[in-house]
């Protein structure tokens, strides 16, 4: 009996058809509709047991409107919330302790809805500050700011659930003290808070052993003038690298003086074993309303005169958002305080969730 090839041959079509449909696992997902959502980390804990815990979470959604608000409050269970990242690959959030040894880890909602899904715990996670995740090798990296100063890897962060070994630890030399980490390609940014400060540039991230006992930077940019370099952000496209100064120190008491620098053309810096560069624009003064900025965090869509910079304000408790075209002694777009509740809400880290155009109103 002669076969018929119609229906197979139509099965292949269709299947052709949807897995040309099918999102590709190495893309986020494109949303329905923008999202400009900035997540923040609270390192403030509740210390008076007749009242409820502190929400350590906080999210402003959206951020690109001309108002900002907080639009959700959410309790990771950290003893303290240091750096935060969003992972929209699988929608997890990951928030590294500030006074713990533990990695929370949520789920997030279509809507930005938050859910405490697991941890990662190991007493080698001693002052955790700056926190990123690294796609191609499926590996969750948090810098350590006890000493001997490291950072350390976990493999596929989102199947743990209490104690994990680290799956790299890469020990970092006596001058850094690192506080944000990001990632450019197959490298990471880290910056440095100790005294002589800057941006150092760690390379082949694939390639990397499971220990390094001596990683070393392949280059390091130091900022004129600057004091305690916390947070950073940076735009590959852009060629541009945002830095928030936290200011001065003398003799144990704070002088209110903090700064961010907008650096611009900062690859060809990179480019070389060490620099010293001059910000391109510094935003500090009354005006701004900073008294110690830690963290930033950029929107780099639309034309220049429509990106912004978010600036996270420890000492003022506060985010603010400032044009990227920024420079001096300029009040911001809009603020928002993050205290609720007669409890004092200090920011560490922020992270900024952005996909689709802008709506700026």
């Amino acid at each position: 009996m002669k076969k018929s090839l119609g229906f197979p041959l139509v099965a292949l079509v269709a299947l052709l058809v949807l897995g040309g449909c099918m999102r590709n696992d190495d893309e986020p997902e494109y949303p329905t509709r923008p999202i400009a959502r900035l997540y923040v980390s609270i390192e403030d804990v509740q210390l008076d047991a007749s009242k409820d815990d502190i929400d350590n979470v906080v999210l402003i959604d959206p951020a690109d409107t001309l108002d900002m608000y907080v639009a959700l409050n959410h309790n990771s269970n950290a003893v303290g919330g240091a750096g935060i990242y969003f992972n929209p690959f699988v929608s997890r959030l990951f928030q590294a302790g500030y006074n713990d040894t533990t990695i929370r880890v949520m789920t997030v909602g279509n809507l930005g809805t938050l859910g405490n899904s697991g941890n990662i715990g190991n007493e080698l996670l001693k002052q955790m500050r700056g926190i990123v995740y690294h796609h191609p090798t499926q590996l969750l990296y948090v810098a350590s700011n006890a000493t001997p100063t490291t950072i350390y890897g976990f493999y596929q962060p989102m199947n743990r659930n209490g104690f994990t070994n680290p799956d790299r630890v890469l020990r970092l030399g006596s001058e850094m003290r690192p506080w944000s980490v990001l990632l450019w390609n197959d490298s990471l940014l880290v910056s440095n808070s100790g005294e002589n400060g800057g941006v150092s540039l760690y390379g082949n991230l694939s390639q990397v052993d499971s220990l390094a006992p001596n990683f070393q930077a392949i280059s390091t940019v130091r900022i004129e003038g600057a004091a305690t370099i916390r947070g950073i952000a940076f735009v590959d496209s852009l060629d541009l690298l945002v830095a928030a100064d936290y200011g001065v120190v003398t003799s144990g008491t704070r002088v209110a003086d903090g700064k961010v620098y907008i650096i611009e053309g900062i690859k060809a810096h990179l480019a070389n074993p060490s620099a010293t560069v001059s910000p391109t624009r510094t935003i500090s003064g009354s005006l701004t309303g900073l008294t110690g900025p830690v963290d930033v965090a950029i929107d780099p869509r639309g034309t220049a005169s429509r990106r912004t910079i978010f600036v996270a304000d420890r000492d003022g408790r506060t985010i603010s958002r400032f044009p990227l075209s920024a420079n001096g002694n300029v009040a911001p777009e809009t603020t928002v305080t993050l205290d609720t509740l007669g409890n004092i809400r200090r920011p560490f880290g922020i992270y900024f969730d952005v996909r689709g155009e802008a709506v700026r109103q």
